[in-house]
């Protein structure tokens, strides 16, 4: 799915500081205004979005590095579609062979901007559980990340090849308005694990997942249903 999350700089193109220490599908723009993804019977994917008073594109490959500035050549043969459930859902497309596409946006980091993520994949998008304990003073926060009935894997390659460390980011409650309480890498079995302490105490809390990357797969971001304090 980074300890700020996972992004996959492709922004660096356009000037745009990179996420430190993210993992899986992949980071496009910061601060994206309508956002817009077409795709063509090859498997090309254009980004479009408003940046700066400006249109920007980028074109993400069926596999490699993306490029940007770059536009489909071909006709956009997707459909709009509402096969799955995301969170932070702007778009949602699908292809003939079956395959859903997605833009996502959401703060991936604390007090960061809003990140525009791109995604593809087939079948039902990752999923993340939750549960809480009480613990001396605190609470204890657990639960699994899996997609396609396996564990998210402990590393997600980026387009150019580099191995990022997969991570579930836990945030609370706090009046009308989420916190970061930090991120957690995943086990081999998908599972986690944070002890959240007296002063990071939450009405709620709820568990991030940054969607992995597996060969041509760029699977979405899930989020856990929102989980009510075991003190509340």
């Amino acid at each position: 799915m980074v300890v700020s999350p996972r992004g996959l700089l492709l922004a660096a193109a356009f000037g745009l500081a990179a996420p430190a220490g993210a993992s899986a599908s992949i980071t496009l723009a910061y601060d994206a205004q309508r956002p817009a993804l077409r795709i063509d019977a090859r498997g090309n994917a254009e980004v479009s979005w408003t940046a700066g008073g400006e249109r920007r594109y980028l074109l993400v490959p069926p596999t490699g590095r993306v490029y940007p500035g770059r536009r489909l050549s071909g006709t956009d043969v997707s459909r709009s579609s509402n096969a799955a459930a995301i969170p932070f859902r702007q778009v949602l497309r699908r292809t003939a062979d079956g395959r859903l596409w997605a833009l996502q946006t959401w703060r991936a980091r604390p007090d960061g901007p809003v990140e525009l993520r791109f995604s593809r994949w087939r079948g039902k998008p990752p999923e993340v559980t939750l549960a809480s304990a009480p613990r001396s003073g605190g609470e204890l926060l657990t639960g699994r990340a899996t997609f396609a009935g396996r564990a998210v894997p402990l590393f997600s390659p980026t387009p150019e090849g580099k191995r990022l460390r997969s991570y579930v980011y836990l945030d609370r409650l706090i009046g009308s308005g989420w916190r970061r309480i930090g991120g957690v890498a995943t086990r081999a079995d998908g599972s986690f694990r944070r002890l959240v302490g007296a002063s990071e105490l939450g009405a709620r809390y709820r568990a991030v997942v940054t969607g992995p990357n597996l060969g041509t797969t760029l699977a979405p971001d899930a989020v856990s249903a929102l989980l009510p304090s075991s003190r509340g």
